[in-house]
């Protein structure tokens, strides 16, 4: 059995060879718009979401690496970076540092950025639709949109500098980060026809992990550095963004970082040895704040 961070690194190695065979090329016109798409897909990154699809996938029965779970995987993580592409931009974040390279508009320009940014999520409908599956195609949907990734981030955004409840953070937070890891999660599993009552523990475990995922990244804008981060530090309190420790405390932000990454271990736990990298990924996010 391999190590998890074997394990990773093969579904970075995966994941990567299947966006280098499915993006268009600086020599397919317009160039320079393919070459934004390039520079964000490629800028870094540790392929979690993909790595979750590939590992829900093997654990309900398929087989690694399989066509349609690749096409997946390439697709989230276009999507993910789409939606880093436009929280950077001015007339959001406004950061400069995106995985210890200058941002889209900073490395291109604005316009190309938002323009770059569109491509790259209207590209990943496309490659979904190749897998022939509507079933991931919404579940997708719903991650992205108002009731997921779009709602939190607009009640982010009006949530800026104004007093807040932990209900809304958590609100922003299942909503703008954990709503794709639970897709994830989820897509993976439909594409091995995993039934019901599995897809169910596994979206459990999905917005657990998602939910500790987003309240670490809190925790490390405080404690870390724009160098180890690869992006800027310090830029929520700056802003007055809605988080954990602003509303509790580093210690018990990371207590319950550490309460849902265990509650996210119980709801694969029926799954057994096949749940092994599921639990490694849990443990591994979590450990990001050590």
């Amino acid at each position: 059995m391999s190590s998890l961070k074997e394990y990773l690194e093969k579904c970075r190695v995966t994941v990567d060879a299947t966006l280098d065979e499915l993006l268009p090329t600086a020599n397919d016109r317009p160039g320079s718009i393919h070459e934004l798409m390039r520079y964000t897909m490629f800028a870094g990154g540790k392929r979690i979401r993909p790595a979750l699809i590939l590992a829900a996938n093997e654990a309900c029965g398929g087989e690694f690496g399989n066509r349609d779970a690749r096409y997946a995987g390439a697709a989230v993580e276009m999507l993910h970076t789409f939606s880093l592409i436009h929280d950077d931009l001015p007339c959001m974040d406004d950061d400069d540092f995106r995985r210890g390279k200058p941002t889209a508009h900073k490395a291109f320009n604005e316009g190309l950025a938002v323009l770059g940014g569109d491509a790259l999520c209207i590209f990943a409908y496309e490659v979904l639709a190749r897998t022939g599956n509507l079933k991931i195609i919404e579940e997708m949907s719903k991650a992205l949109g108002t009731s997921g990734m779009i709602g939190g981030q607009v009640v982010d955004i009006e949530s800026e500098g104004k007093p807040v409840t932990l209900e809304t953070v958590k609100y922003i937070h299942d909503n703008k980060t954990a709503a794709l890891m639970r897709a994830s999660i989820v897509i993976g599993a439909q594409l091995a026809n995993a039934d019901d009552e599995t897809i169910a523990k596994l979206e459990e475990y999905g917005m657990a992990i998602g939910l500790a995922f987003q309240v670490i990244d809190d925790i490390l804008d405080i404690t870390s550095t724009t160098e180890v981060l690869g992006k800027d530090a310090g830029s929520d309190l700056e802003r007055g963004k809605a988080t954990w420790p602003a509303l509790t405390s580093l210690e018990e932000s990371k207590r319950y970082a550490h309460e849902l990454t265990a509650k996210a271990k119980e709801c694969v736990a029926f799954l057994g040895d096949k749940a092994v990298q599921l639990v490694g990924i849990a443990d591994y996010l979590e450990n990001r704040i050590d």
